[in-house]
């Protein structure tokens, strides 16, 4: 007896996986230094609902051998994971921070799996100047630990303490000098996907700071057809700081509802 064909080969990138395959598909990407981690109290409210994807983008979490990270070569990934693992091989993409970066690229080298995406707190791209200077001052990571780091950000970004082990342990692996580099000039090389013609959301946190205000400003007026909001009462990484208010703008974005805040 011959053996059987063999199946679909793995996606490259570790991954999350909640809710039931068939059902209608969320890919979400997590933002630089973190992991697929990030999006546990997503993946657990959704989940009834959604057939929910989180990998762990390259140079982080458990894909931190995947070197070096870029946004190009994470977009293939990720497209391969939507590939591989949705039956209709195509998902709607959830990006925050960098993550948005990696859902913006991936609309633009395959729209074709990306049914809508929505981004919050992504950087439009960064200039040379800005990015040099970021260059330079990643070796400023050594002047503190990693622990210290992370627990500072912690702090900053408000992440309740029922997620704040894991957010301080991700980022005290993940955000070094090294990938710090990396994500800087993959951001200072960023494409938009200015001929996408999908839904498309760009939201910031109404506590974050000017030059993510200002880029989602520049997002929504480059990109075809975006839309612009802005989340009362919350910062960076709000879908840990508002857990139930993020899963419910991803629950009304993907079904085509009134969002859960007034803009």
């Amino acid at each position: 007896m011959s053996p059987p064909p063999p199946g679909p080969p793995e996606p490259v990138l570790p991954y999350l996986e909640a809710g039931q395959p068939g059902r209608p598909a969320l890919l979400f990407l997590h933002g630089g230094g973190l992991s697929s981690r990030q999006w546990a109290p997503q993946l657990e409210q959704l989940a009834q609902d959604f057939h929910c994807l989180a990998p762990d983008l390259p140079e982080q979490g458990r894909s931190a051998h995947v070197r070096p990270f870029t946004l190009e070569g994470s977009a293939r990934a990720v497209s391969e994971l939507v590939r591989t693992r949705v039956p209709s091989g195509r998902a709607h993409v959830v990006g925050l921070s960098l993550g948005g970066a990696v859902g913006l690229t991936l609309l633009r080298t395959a729209p074709e799996q990306v049914e809508s995406l929505l981004v919050s707190g992504t950087a439009s791209g960064l200039g040379r100047v800005l990015g040099t200077v970021s260059l330079w001052s990643a070796g400023l990571y050594r002047l503190m630990s990693p622990e210290r780091l992370a627990a500072l950000s912690a702090r900053q970004f408000g992440i309740p303490e029922e997620f704040a082990e894991a957010f301080r342990e991700d980022l005290a692996r993940g955000a070094t000098a090294d990938f710090t580099r990396s994500f800087t000039r993959a951001l200072m090389g960023l494409r938009l996907p200015l001929e996408a013609r999908v839904p498309l959301l760009v939201a910031v946190g109404e506590h974050e700071t000017w030059a993510a205000h200002r880029a989602a400003r520049v997002l929504a007026r480059k990109l075809p057809g975006a839309r612009a909001v802005t989340v009362p009462g919350v910062g960076h990484v709000w879908n840990l700081q508002a857990p139930a208010l993020f899963s419910a703008m991803v629950r009304a974005w993907v079904r085509g509802e009134a969002l859960p805040i007034s803009d």
